[in-house]
């Protein structure tokens, strides 16, 4: 159920909150703020830090009706480039295949999960039954497909389907290679 985590003990780490500064480019005093008004501050959001997930969902819940559904789409994207990657995954398609492995390297606590499967035409469909909002989830799919590092002049499509409101599943997405 998007912006509720059904394990108040829940944590992630704090380099994938600061996230949600990146995505203010422009104004990154008015992310911070936010955060702050959640309990969470930027001078403790560090790469070995743990943070309550509510914080941050609730963070992102006042963005949503403030700021915009846009932002958590690029607060999303801009989590790929602070979350813990292991190096193993080469590309895109590996990625997204062990993307609910690399949730829980991210994360601790019963959150929810990602269920990957790679389809005809190596097309990978990915179910979102995470607590983040679906907005969120696009932005965090597109911004693996985008990253150069792992896309290597790729390009990929990626088609939404939002879940039922009040729903296990957040949102399913299918990317497929172009």
């Amino acid at each position: 159920m998007e912006f509720v985590c059904i394990d108040p003990k829940a944590t992630v780490r704090g380099l994938n909150v600061l996230a949600t500064v990146d995505a203010f480019q422009l104004v990154p005093d008015v992310a911070r703020r936010m955060l702050a008004r959640h309990h969470l501050s930027t001078t403790d959001l560090k790469a070995d830090a743990q943070v309550p997930v509510q914080r941050w969902l609730d963070a992102l819940r006042e963005i949503a009706s403030t700021v915009g559904v846009a932002k958590l789409r690029a607060v999303g994207a801009k989590v790929v480039e602070s979350a813990l990657f292991p190096p193993s995954f080469p590309d895109v398609i590996s990625v997204l295949v062990a993307l609910d492995d690399i949730y829980h390297l991210n994360h601790q606590g019963e959150v929810g999960h990602y269920r990957s499967s790679v389809m005809a035409g190596g097309r990978v469909r990915i179910v979102c039954e995470t607590p983040y909002p679906a907005e969120f989830e696009r932005g965090l799919i597109e911004g693996i497909t985008r990253n150069a590092n792992l896309a290597r002049g790729r390009r990929y499509d990626v088609s939404f389907q939002e879940g039922e409101k009040g729903g296990k599943r957040t949102c399913t997405l299918l990317v497929s290679p172009l």
